[in-house]
């Protein structure tokens, strides 16, 4: 990775990004520390927060030791994806919180798929492409009192780097017409993904809960789709205000007939091999 080519990139004019018009005036000003290996990005940026580090930092790794995704589970950080950290300071209550997460995965799918790419958010925090995974958001607040005063986004989203059976890499979705696009170097892909993550958490704080929710379900992958709760098999049918998976029983019989709320980790979604 290449600072100054990445600054180079977050220059570009939004649109080529994949940001949507609403937030073409907004340049964001990101002040990026980039390190060859590192434990986890989310892990300095937090330090950094908690010294005094002002909303917008970022901090890139090639690689990563101990990559972490949700519930504890391990990122593989191979070099040639894209491992980053933002900071940010929303003040906001701790109760919603889920919603960062989901403002994250949400704008940086929307800015791939603007750029062409069929990518979709699988709940609360992945991104996916035809069902197998292309990267994965982490958010990680730091509380005062009852309110979110620092929050640490961390991003993991393969790019040229080796994945499982399950996963999927920007490379392999390059086509030929993108070669102009910021899609094919580390450098555009991590301007992108910086412009997705701020794009995301802009719509939800300017647009609100309830407008955000509705563009949040048209890039859902599991919408309308079956999956089980328990032994019980439910449909998704969309995202309650509280940021919960929102499903409805398909045998009313086991569950009865009201819709219910179900909770990150009481669900396991799954990817395609």
């Amino acid at each position: 990775m290449n600072l100054e080519q990445l600054y180079h990139e977050l220059a570009r004019p939004p649109k080529t990004l994949g940001v949507l018009p609403l937030f073409w005036a907004v340049r964001p000003q990101f002040r990026l520390h980039w390190v060859e290996q590192v434990d986890s990005t989310n892990r300095v940026l937090g330090d950094l927060m908690v010294a005094g580090a002002t909303a917008g930092t970022v901090v890139l790794a090639k690689t990563q030791r101990l990559g972490r995704g949700q519930w504890g589970r391990q990122w593989q950080s191979p070099a040639g994806g894209i491992y980053l950290s933002l900071g940010l300071k929303p003040e906001i209550p701790v109760q919603r919180s889920l919603y960062l997460t989901l403002a994250s995965a949400w704008g940086v799918a929307t800015s791939l798929s603007n750029l062409g790419l069929p990518v979709q958010v699988k709940w609360p925090n992945d991104l996916v492409v035809r069902g197998k995974k292309l990267g994965g958001v982490l958010a990680e607040t730091r509380v005062v009192g009852s309110q979110i005063n620092d929050v640490v986004v961390g991003l993991g989203l393969n790019g040229f780097n080796p994945v499982p059976a399950t996963g999927v890499t920007i490379q392999q979705l390059i086509q030929p017409e993108h070669h102009a696009t910021p899609l094919n170097s580390l450098e555009g892909l991590a301007a992108v993904a910086l412009y997705g993550l701020m794009q995301g958490y802009l719509y939800w704080q300017s647009q609100g809960d309830e407008a955000f929710l509705e563009v949040y379900q048209t890039q859902m992958s599991h919408l309308g789709q079956r999956v089980t709760v328990g032994s019980d098999p439910v449909q998704v049918t969309g995202i309650a205000p509280s940021g919960n998976l929102r499903v409805c029983p398909v045998d009313a019989n086991a569950l009865g007939d009201t819709p219910l709320e179900i909770e990150p980790g009481k669900v396991t979604l799954g990817y395609n091999a």
